[in-house]
């Protein structure tokens, strides 16, 4: 018994011990779990944010890599508009040593005053020491902003050269976007937004801005050692380059013209389109209006976007509707009396009323002399019972349809229609219609009509943007859009195109007539309403034009000139905008003429031309049409050269064009001097016209982004 007592003890001893090393194993495995839960629990309630914060600065994220915004080019591939990287220039003041600062202070100061020219040394070690006190870790240096090699310059300058950890200078880097012609179509190149995101703002930067823009890459960046890595997953794309139709020398001579008569006459604004007349190529465009400062700018683009009754231009279209319905002859009488008729209780009146009238004409002669009694009462006899028909007439040449311009905001035509339509048609109607008032449109759809009766009755569309390029290899062409085979028969074509022709020769287009070029076309003088705003009463404004196109025999450019308020003088379509015309055509004409000296009538005394100075390129090509030899200076490596003509020839040299330095731009022409300058980054007043005789900024001076410099044409 006391043996089976023994023995139920002993295992009762083993079973606690087994007991105790199964707790002591036990214990052991949870002793790591619960510190493993103790350590997960501190670093999420405890040290969770820091964590947080370190994995943000350290984890890997996409970047969007922007994309070049493509250029706008003129038809032969100079710049209209570029994107050009500006940089701010910042200080981080806790990154520079006390001593290094202060060793380097004045030093530097007086290269920043160089450089930007808005600050003296003292100012600029003032604005400095500032920074300093704050302990500034972005402190901005300078308002003014540099271009790269500007930059690349400051950099170089005492403390800076140390670099950015030692210097504590960085940059942060913006787009601008540059227009190299200043105002040169820019209405119609248009702008973008400050905000380079939101693209165009207006004109082709806004109807192309999808291509423009490009695609944006994507970068890859982790933050390793304090430093941003990046990798490129997807590399950008940029934007495609515009190949506009602009021809930069028409349009230099566009809007010389229309400025200064602007300025003649005191007009409140001026419009002026040029066409080739096969193609629909706009050549030149140009919108200037009369801002607050007393000067001319571009500031809205009337030629696509002024709907306003065209006036008497429009009387060619209501002669070719009557031609063409069989209703009247060019040598049909009509009756004017003395200049004043009572139309359905209105009168009626034209320009020369004071002095008489015109009587009896011929409905020829109505057009050459621009009788609103002799068309309103040749359309008002054979239409006033079937005005559907005239204005069918109208819309069969297409005169009521939409175009679709490229420019964004581009105006429509309007002209009623007497059944159907919402709007009342009074009697008056159809004669005041006929002569230009009732209906509205936009200046370039009348030229686009006139530039049809050139083209052998052809209507095409007129457009702004001939290619798309890529690395300057054309990616696509556009063509000429036909919007109408025909816009009336041959017969009709001939009878109107000698009444437009004896307009200038005989009528009131005598202003545009020219012993140059044969000029064709039409006047017009129309009456408009300023309507009610503010403080303004209303009351009454004119509007003058001339659209033709020339030479007369063999049309190659079609082009309408519009002036709206004229104040120093009685409003005259043929002297005010036909005078515009022919300037433009006798100027446009005399560019491609093909002077070859005949070598039979040369002697030994040979007279050189006077040539001005600029690109080598333009130069080159006008000697070689000259027939003139020339010898070009080694050192000219540039593509700005200076000409000088003696009894031996002519001989180029080059003009110095390095950064910072002020080029000597005397003897060149306001286009090429502007540009040259424009594109060194100085701001350009020019006064007068001719060659530049003088610059406010002598050559080879040091100047700073943004200055402005004069010059003096004579």
């Amino acid at each position: 018994m006391s043996e089976q007592k023994n023995s139920n003890n002993f295992s009762e001893e083993v079973r606690k011990d087994i007991r105790r090393r199964f707790t002591v194993i036990v214990l052991l495995f949870f002793i790591p779990i619960l510190l493993i839960f103790g350590t997960i629990l501190k670093v999420q309630l405890v040290e969770g944010k820091a964590w947080r914060d370190l994995g943000k600065k350290s984890k890997m994220e996409d970047v969007l890599v922007p994309s070049n915004r493509g250029n706008i080019l003129s038809r032969d591939g100079q710049l209209m508009a570029s994107t050009v990287p500006y940089y701010a220039l910042y200080m981080d003041f806790q990154a520079v040593d006390q001593d290094t600062f202060f060793h380097y202070l004045n030093p530097l100061c007086i290269k920043l005053s160089r450089q930007f020219g808005d600050k003296t040394s003292g100012g600029y070690r003032q604005h400095l020491l500032k920074g300093y006190k704050k302990q500034s870790r972005e402190y901005l240096i300078s308002r003014i902003k540099v271009s790269h090699m500007g930059l690349k310059a400051v950099k170089k300058f005492p403390l800076f050269k140390k670099g950015r950890y030692q210097s504590g200078l960085y940059e942060k880097k913006y787009l601008q976007r540059q227009k190299p012609f200043g105002s040169l179509a820019s209405r119609t190149i248009g702008d973008i937004y400050g905000d380079f995101n939101k693209g165009g703002k207006n004109g082709l930067e806004l109807r192309y801005d999808s291509l423009l823009r490009g695609q944006p890459g994507v970068c890859v960046r982790q933050k390793v050692a304090g430093k941003y890595m990046g990798v490129n997953e997807r590399d950008p794309v940029d934007g495609i380059d515009l190949v506009t139709t602009i021809d930069i020398r028409m349009q230099d001579i566009v809007e010389t013209a229309l400025g200064r008569e602007l300025r003649r006459i005191n007009a409140t604004s001026g419009t002026v389109v040029l066409m080739e007349v096969g193609t629909g190529e706009v050549r030149a465009i140009c919108n200037l209006g009369l801002t607050s400062s007393g000067d001319y700018y571009e500031t809205q683009n009337y030629a696509v976007s002024d709907e306003s009754e065209p006036g008497s231009t429009f009387k060619t279209f209501s002669m070719i509707v009557a031609l063409e319905d069989g209703m009247v002859h060019p040598k049909d009488s009509v009756e004017t009396g003395n200049g004043v008729k009572v139309m359905y209780g209105r009168n009626m009146t034209d320009h020369n009323a004071n002095h008489g009238g015109y009587h009896t004409i011929t409905a020829e002669k109505s057009i050459w002399y621009s009788s609103n009694i002799g068309v309103s009462t040749l359309i008002d006899k054979h239409y006033r019972s079937q005005p559907c028909r005239f204005v069918d007439g109208l819309y069969r040449m297409g005169l009521n349809k939409p175009m679709n311009l490229e420019i964004p905001g581009s105006g429509r035509p309007f002209i009623p229609y007497p059944v159907g339509s919402k709007r009342y048609w009074a009697k008056t109607d159809l004669p005041w219609m006929s002569i230009g008032y009732v209906t509205q449109i936009p200046p370039i759809y009348t030229l686009a009509f006139y530039n049809a009766i050139a083209n052998n009755g052809k209507l095409i569309r007129p457009f702004f943007v001939k290619a798309f390029s890529r690395n300057g290899d054309i990616v696509q062409k556009f063509k000429t859009q036909v919007l109408n085979e025909k816009i009336c028969s041959d017969k009709t074509l001939t009878q109107i195109r000698l009444m437009l022709d004896s307009v200038v020769g005989h009528g009131t287009g005598s202003g545009a007539r020219s012993q140059v070029v044969p000029i064709a076309g039409k006047t017009g003088t129309a009456q408009l309403s300023k309507g009610v705003s503010g403080y303004q009463q209303g009351g009454k404004t004119h509007q003058v034009s001339f659209c033709g196109y020339f030479p007369t025999d063999m049309p190659k450019y079609s082009c309408i000139v519009v002036i709206r308020e004229p104040k120093n003088e009685i409003p005259s379509g043929g002297k005010q905008a036909g005078g515009v015309f022919r300037e433009v055509a006798e100027k446009i004409y005399a560019q491609n003429l093909r002077l070859i000296p005949d070598k039979s009538d040369m002697t030994e005394t040979i007279e050189y031309p006077f040539l001005k100075s600029g690109k080598l390129k333009s130069i080159k090509e006008v000697l070689a049409q000259l027939n003139v030899s020339y010898s070009l200076d080694a050192s000219s490596k540039t593509q700005w050269v200076k000409s000088k003509t003696d009894k031996n020839g002519v001989l180029l040299t080059s003009v110095q064009t390095r950064k910072w330095i002020v080029p000597d731009v005397k003897d060149m022409g306001a286009r090429d001097a502007v540009y040259l300058l424009g594109n060194s980054g100085l701001h350009v007043s020019i006064y007068g016209k001719g060659k530049v005789v003088s610059q406010s900024i002598p050559a080879g001076s040091f100047y700073h982004q943004g200055q402005h410099i004069g010059l003096v044409l004579k």
